[in-house]
């Protein structure tokens, strides 16, 4: 027998605090704010019991964000800045920057009136702006604008912030709601003053203060709706330092901090390179991207970078879930067809999860592949197998000794990827020596670079075992749960295949097995409602690579080979559901295997976007399987929004 293992750090980092204690205001200021309920919420929701009973849950809510100084135009339109265009003209090309990257909500700073009526003539058809001309033409200044077909105005408030010598200005905040998804989220966005007019620090000091006691009213008054911020700040850390150690704000470009930390006493790490221009959100969501984009248009349109992000709001089905922790089983050569015919005595673990979750028995393989490693590839990345169609590019049931990135000529990222660089644990647990290719195509020399907040390595798998024994493998995996668990494990049981390609996949011996392995699967079960960690806050995902037929599973066009199980068991998942009833975007296929450009059954790859949702963590990028997170275990359809 075969052990070997190795184990990295624990990935964890102080960037991810989602259930961090909430600092409350201090002060009066932002809950009198506040105070008027908000007779729209919910309204949109409302719909009639027919609709409800049909509608495919929402997914994740993504889209991208932008603080955009624009110079105004008192700048340039009095010849106090040579060689610089109009307002207007500065105004144009803007709107072409929001445009050319996709904005969907951005929060100005320094419109004037020639901007905002070159952007009410180019944009106002499709952009909905608060305060623009509604207020005064200090508050214009730092307006609030939004794409009309993407978010819908709800309710539209201000906030006093002090600027030049302490006077007050109007900043804007502004509650929204996704067309498509529901998800309503604030967007607040400020201007603090620089020095133009000689020291302004205090004037600055002061504006931080109150801009931490608005995000915290916020987060008091609407804990579960995420806060965005937006502003040009005039100040790096001294903005940064207090703003994240004293709300749940991150930045986009990363870094972290304490209360109270600062950089002099080490208790607050900067985001490099920092600029004074920012873009923030509340823990409760996640930044996937950030550019400062100083490229030629945005050179002749502004003396400021613009600033974007990618952010992604988790599925409303998991916003509320008590899951912390995904454990993953790939049960290799698990016919579908086999547990019907054993029955609950046969397989009575398998049929305990069917009861208490939700399963189908008629899911699906990759098109390309229905052996096993390109299979698990893919539930590991959510993509398909062929690399010219934007695949993982492993088709060969072998360690090549290569990775998946050279099996695809380019950086492949994977479930590990999401979980470790955004801070939290992770571990592939295995009895098949060919997983070896996972494991080295994410490790400290073949992983990415972590792109989101604080570093946290290329090595994406913190604990690997590999055993050629299923049974030593439940040993390690339901100790490893019992001591030290990780956010995200997946583990691969090969036993059963191993019996059906060595004795015939309806073989006696095959059937034997199978119980053998449900029993398996029982003392993991075991391990998790036994653990006060675990029990209540684990989503079990089991299903299978490959079926089998005959002797083998090469046959790709053979449906006992295309035809795998899906199960989902733990916390708040659907007891009993049909998981195609849960989720009508996905059709039962029947009998048949569909290609990739029809409807789609539920694939196995499903679950790689499913287990980052269930952990509140944005998609694979460059997945295609449950690419929008929508996939649903946990919401039946008469609770469906």
């Amino acid at each position: 027998m075969r052990i070997s293992t190795h184990e990295s750090g624990t990935g964890r980092s102080t960037r991810r605090q989602r259930h961090r204690p909430r600092r409350l205001a201090t002060g009066a200021l932002a809950l009198a704010l506040l105070a008027a309920p908000l007779s729209l919420l919910g309204a949109s929701q409302a719909a009639g019991s027919g609709e409800t009973l049909r509608k495919q849950p929402a997914g994740a809510t993504i889209f991208r964000v932008s603080s955009f100084n624009l110079l105004g135009a008192g700048h340039t339109d009095s010849g106090q800045r040579k060689g610089w265009a109009s307002g207007a003209t500065r105004m144009k090309w803007a709107v072409q920057v929001l445009d050319d990257n996709g904005i969907n909500v951005v929060g100005f700073q320094e419109m004037q009136q020639p901007q905002y009526d070159k952007f009410h003539e180019l944009a106002g058809s499709r952009f909905g702006i608060f305060p623009g001309n509604q207020l005064t033409t200090a508050a214009m200044a730092n307006s609030i604008a939004w794409r009309r077909d993407t978010w819908t105005l709800l309710r539209k408030e201000t906030i006093q912030i002090p600027y030049f010598d302490g006077n007050l200005i109007r900043m804007p905040y502004v509650l929204l709601q996704n067309r498509q998804t529901g998800q309503q989220a604030w967007f607040f966005n400020t201007h603090n003053p620089a020095d133009a007019h000689g020291p302004a620090q205090k004037w600055r000091d002061k504006a931080v203060a109150k801009e931490i006691d608005l995000v915290n009213g916020l987060r008091e008054q609407y804990p579960g709706t995420p806060v965005f911020m937006t502003g040009d700040m005039n100040d790096r850390d001294k903005f940064f330092c207090p703003m994240t150690g004293s709300t749940e704000l991150l930045a986009a470009n990363g870094g972290a901090s304490s209360p109270g930390g600062t950089v002099d006493n080490g208790g607050c790490t900067m985001p490099e390179p920092s600029r004074v221009d920012w873009v923030l959100g509340t823990s409760d969501m996640n930044f996937t991207g950030y550019t400062a984009l100083r490229d030629e248009l945005v050179q002749k349109t502004t003396d400021h970078f613009v600033i974007y992000a990618d952010a992604n709001i988790p599925p409303p089905s998991v916003q509320e879930s008590p899951v912390t922790r995904v454990l993953v089983l790939s049960v290799e050569g698990l016919r579908p067809s086999a547990i019907r015919k054993a029955g609950e005595a046969g397989t009575p673990v398998l049929h305990r999860l069917m009861g208490e979750g939700a399963s189908t028995l008629n899911a699906r393989t990759e098109v390309e592949r229905t052996t096993t490693l390109p299979n698990v590839v893919g539930m590991l990345t959510g993509r398909r197998v062929n690399a010219d169609r934007g695949g993982h590019g492993v088709r060969a049931d072998r360690d090549t000794g290569l990775t998946v990135q050279a099996a695809a000529g380019r950086y492949i990222s994977s479930t590990f990827d999401i979980v470790h660089n955004f801070g939290l644990s992770t571990a592939l647990f295995s009895s098949q020596p060919r997983m070896a290719l996972v494991d080295r195509s994410w490790d400290d020399v073949n992983g990415g670079t972590d792109p989101y907040g604080l570093d946290d390595g290329r090595d994406k798998i913190n604990r690997f075992v590999s055993t050629t024994d299923d049974h030593e493998l439940v040993d390690r995996l339901t100790a490893m749960l019992s001591r030290s668990p990780k956010a995200l494990t997946v583990a691969q049981l090969s036993l059963l295949d191993d019996v059906g390609r060595t004795s015939g996949y309806a073989s006696k011996d095959y059937r034997a097995t199978l119980t053998e392995v449900d029993a398996m699967v029982g003392r993991v079960l075991t391990t998790i409602t036994s653990s006060p960690a675990l029990d209540g806050h684990t989503l079990v995902l089991l299903t299978a690579g490959a079926g089998g037929r005959g002797h083998t599973n090469k046959d790709r066009t053979v449906r006992g080979n295309y035809t795998v199980p899906f199960i989902a068991w733990g916390p708040d998942v659907v007891a009993g559901a049909d998981l195609y009833s849960l989720n009508p975007a996905y059709q039962n296929p029947g009998t048949l295997q569909p290609g990739y450009s029809a409807t789609q059954p539920i694939r196995n790859g499903v679950v790689a976007n499913l287990a980052t949702a269930a952990l509140q963590l944005p998609r694979i990028p460059g997945s295609t399987m449950n690419a929008d997170q929508s996939f649903n275990v946990f919401v039946g359809p008469d609770t469906q929004q």
